[in-house]
C-alpha cells in the first residue's frame, strides 16, 4: 500500500475518533447537575460602620440591625483586585450602594473602602420615597470588551406602566420601578449612563423590578431580574429581556412565575435570581418558594423559560440571595446575606455533583 493510502486510512481513523469524542462530549455535557454548598462560610461584607459617613441611624427601638449588606456583586477587576458592592439597607437616609475590596476571594473581612453611592434624583432615580427613605440597590457587575457595566435598582419613576406621570404622594403602589446603569473603564470610577432624557435608567416594569442578574450566553445578553405583572404586587416572577450591547434591552418576557408564591408572606418573594450555564442545562438560583425560605434551583433546556412546565426542581440551598463566583482557576463560590440573624456577605465554595437517579 501506498504511502497515500496510508495517509487516507489516517485521516479516516481521526475522523472516526473525533466522532467518538465528540459523542462523549455531547453525553458528559447532558449530564444532570445539582449545586452544593462545599465547606464553611466566611465573611467579607460585614455591617458597614457609617459614622464618619453621616449616615449611621438611630438604634431601632425593636433591635434590628443597622446598615444591612443585602443583594450584592462580586466581580474582579483590570488589576486583580476582587470587588464587591451591595445594597445596604436600613442606613440614615435609606438603601445605598457600599463597596469592598481584597486582594484574595478568602480574606476575611474584605477592606470597606468608604466609597458609596446614594440615589440620584437628576438622573431620575427613587422619584417617590418610601416612607421618607431614598432607594438604590442590587448592583451587578459585568465587563465587555474592556468596559465594565454596573446594573442596579433605581426604584421609583413616579410613572404608571403607560408612562404617565402619578401624584408623587399618592398611589406609590402603581409606580413602576426602573433598573439603571453606569458604566467605568476601570472598574472603579463609575459615571451614570444617559438616556435621550438625562436619566440612568435603561428599562422600566414590571412593576418593583429589582435584583437583576446579566449574563452571556451564545453572544446575547440576558437580563433576569425580579418584577410583577398585570399590575397585581402579588403577582411576583422572575423576568427576562435580552441584549447585545448592554444598552438597548428587548421587551419582557416571564422567565419563571410560580402562582403558589401569592399565598401568604410569600408574595413577594420571588426575587434574586442567578443564572448560570453548566453543560448543556441553565439553572436558576431563585431566593425563597412557596413554603419557606432559602434559595430554590431549577434546571431548565431553555435559558429564556424556567416556567414551571418547562424547569425541573434541582435542589433548595439554605442560603439567601446568592450569586455564583468563579475565580482565575475555575474554582466556582456561592454567597450568602444572611446567617442566624445576622446579615453580611460571606462565601463558600461551590461545587456540582452528578444527580443521581432515583431508584424505582
Amino acid at each position: 500500500m501506498g504511502s497515500h493510502g496510508k495517509v487516507g486510512i489516517s485521516i479516516r481513523l481521526l475522523c472516526v475518533l473525533a466522532a467518538f469524542c465528540a459523542g462523549c462530549n455531547e453525553h458528559i455535557e447532558q449530564v444532570k447537575l445539582g449545586p452544593v454548598v462545599d465547606g464553611d462560610w466566611w465573611v467579607i461584607g460585614p455591617e458597614p460602620d457609617l459614622r464618619l459617613l453621616g449616615l449611621q441611624p438611630e438604634p431601632d427601638p425593636e433591635g434590628r440591625g443597622p446598615n444591612q449588606p443585602n443583594d450584592h456583586c462580586i466581580f474582579q477587576g483590570a488589576d486583580g483586585t476582587w470587588h464587591l458592592w451591595a445594597c445596604v439597607r436600613g442606613t440614615k437616609v435609606g438603601r445605598i450602594l457600599c463597596h469592598w475590596e481584597a486582594t484574595e476571594l478568602t480574606q476575611s473581612p474584605w477592606r470597606f473602602t468608604g466609597e458609596i453611592i446614594r440615589a440620584d434624583k437628576a438622573a431620575g432615580e427613587s422619584m417617590v420615597e418610601w416612607r421618607g427613605q431614598e432607594f438604590i440597590q442590587s448592583p451587578f457587575v459585568v465587563e465587555d470588551k474592556g468596559k465594565y457595566y454596573m446594573f442596579y435598582g433605581g426604584y421609583d419613576t413616579a410613572l404608571d406602566a403607560l408612562g404617565d406621570k402619578l401624584d408623587a404622594g399618592l398611589d406609590y403602589n402603581k409606580a413602576e420601578k426602573q433598573i439603571c446603569l453606569m458604566t467605568s473603564p476601570d472598574g472603579r470610577n463609575w459615571t451614570r449612563h444617559k438616556d435621550r432624557n438625562g436619566f440612568s435608567r435603561v428599562f422600566v416594569g414590571p412593576g418593583a423590578v429589582r435584583d437583576e442578574c446579566v449574563v452571556k450566553f451564545d453572544g446575547t445578553w440576558y437580563a433576569y431580574y425580579s418584577g410583577h405583572h398585570i399590575e397585581d404586587r402579588d403577582t411576583a416572577g422572575i423576568y427576562v429581556r435580552t441584549s447585545r450591547d448592554l444598552i438597548g434591552f428587548s421587551d419582557w418576557r416571564i422567565a419563571q412565575y410560580d402562582p403558589r408564591c401569592k399565598e401568604g408572606r410569600r408574595k413577594w418573594q420571588a426575587e434574586s435570581p442567578a443564572v448560570v450555564k453548566r453543560g448543556s442545562y441553565y439553572y436558576m438560583f431563585r431566593t425563597h418558594g412557596p413554603d419557606k425560605s432559602g434559595t430554590w434551583v431549577f434546571r431548565s433546556e431553555d435559558p429564556l423559560n424556567f416556567g414551571l412546565k418547562a424547569s425541573e426542581l434541582v435542589t433548595v440551598l439554605d442560603v439567601i440571595a446568592p450569586e455564583i463566583i468563579v475565580d482565575e482557576s475555575g474554582q466556582e463560590y456561592i454567597s450568602n446575606i444572611v446567617e442566624n440573624g445576622v446579615y453580611g456577605i460571606r462565601l463558600a465554595k461551590l461545587k456540582w455533583e452528578k444527580e443521581q437517579k432515583q431508584q424505582p
